[in-house]
This record gives C-alpha cells, structure tokens and sequence, in this order.
C-alpha cells in the first residue's frame, strides 16, 4: 500500500487549510471524501482525462482522497491539480521528492491544460504564512499570485509542465512583480473620470469630500 500526505491547500482561501491524503491500495475504485461538493466530486473525470491525454493513467485500484479536515466543506474545481499530482505520486508513476515544498491549485481541462482559478492571492498570502517554497498555479493566475513577496510563484499551462517539474526534468521561470511600480502606473488608470461629466459641480464637489473623508453620500 502506498500513502502520500504531502499535498496541502486551501478551503476556498479561507484561514482553514486542508491536507490531501492519497492512499492508493489493492482493490478497485476510486473514492473521494471529506465533504467535498458537486464540482469535486467531478473531478474524477477531468483527471482520468488529463492523465490519459499525458501519457499517464488512473491506477486501476482502490484509490481513497481525503481532504481533511473531514467536517469541512470544499467547493469548486481548484482542487483537480493538486487531486491529480497526489494520485501521480502514490501510485508511483512520478517520483517527485520536492513535493512538500509546493502548495498548487488548478482546475485541469480534459487535455490537462490549466485554467484559472478564484482567490489566489489570500491563499499564497497563507502559503508564506505555511512556510512553502513555491507556489504553482495557472499561468492566468500567476502576477496575481506574484504580488505577494517571499514566495516563489511559477505560473504554467498544463499538467505536463508541473510533472515534469516536480520530477526535476525542467525548470520553471519565475514570476515576479514590482509591487511599488505596479501599483505606481496603475492608481490614477481608471475607466471612469470626473472630467467627463459635463456640468454638475455640486455634486462633483460633494462626491469629493464624501470619498476623501470616508463619508457616506445620499444624493
């Protein structure tokens, strides 16, 4: 019997953290607990998909995902990556000896390409905070992610790239941001403008002094 519980991720980018155990033994089926919803549950079949499309495949035996803690729910698809590369090591078709220092999220077309997920940014804050390494997640993802400092962040395209990462076959460019220069060309680049309102400078002038002051406005 082979066990892995170096998986670990977030819950929706809670302050909750929940730890991915792959048991994969003789037997044959594939089970998934620990209150996972509707769009967990279905990532068996995006799995078995991108895997086969990889080169690899669903272990035919009995394989147990728990994502603990068990008496929490977990929603959404982020967690296809994480699923699919913990079944990859488990059932030895991957040795990646680096695991525990990478938390990733994803959600895997059946190709095994990465699309991009929800709040990414309060969960590598939690990353820094868990003491990992890196961070994998789709390449949309990625700058988002690299706003946060003292973090590695590598933004990919598919399953293949972090495969062949985590086996150590490449190597992953990372991601990095200025923060200070980010946030510098883009504070006064707005869609909408005052100077396009025609007339009005009562309001104008009220709409000012509310948002300087941090002041509700009826108008």
């Amino acid at each position: 019997m082979l066990h892995i519980r170096n998986l670990r991720n977030l819950i929706h980018a809670t302050q909750y953290n929940a730890t991915f155990e792959t048991d994969v033994s003789r037997g044959i089926r594939f089970n998934l607990v620990g209150l996972p919803d509707n769009a967990v549950k279905e990532s068996q079949q995006r799995i078995d998909s991108a895997l086969r499309f990889n080169g690899y495949k669903l272990p035919g035996k009995k394989i147990v995902i728990n994502m603990a803690p068990a008496d929490i729910r977990k929603e959404g698809s982020a967690y296809d990556l994480p699923i699919a590369i913990g079944i990859l090591a488990a059932s030895e078709q991957i040795i990646a000896p680096d695991l525990n220092k990478y938390m990733m999220m994803g959600e895997l077309s059946l190709d095994g390409g990465l699309q991009s997920v929800k709040g990414i940014l309060p969960i590598a804050i939690r990353a820094r905070e868990e003491g990992f390494e890196g961070f994998i997640v789709p390449k949309q993802n990625a700058r988002e992610a690299a706003v946060v400092d003292k973090l590695k962040i590598f933004g990919v395209e598919n399953l293949k790239e972090v495969i062949d990462f985590l086996s150590g076959r490449i190597s992953l460019e990372q991601t990095v941001i200025d923060t200070r220069e980010e946030f510098k060309t883009k504070i006064a680049n707005y869609d909408l403008d005052f100077a396009d309102v025609k007339g009005q400078y009562n309001v104008k002038r009220a709409l000012e002094i509310a948002a300087a002051g941090g002041h509700n406005l009826i108008i």
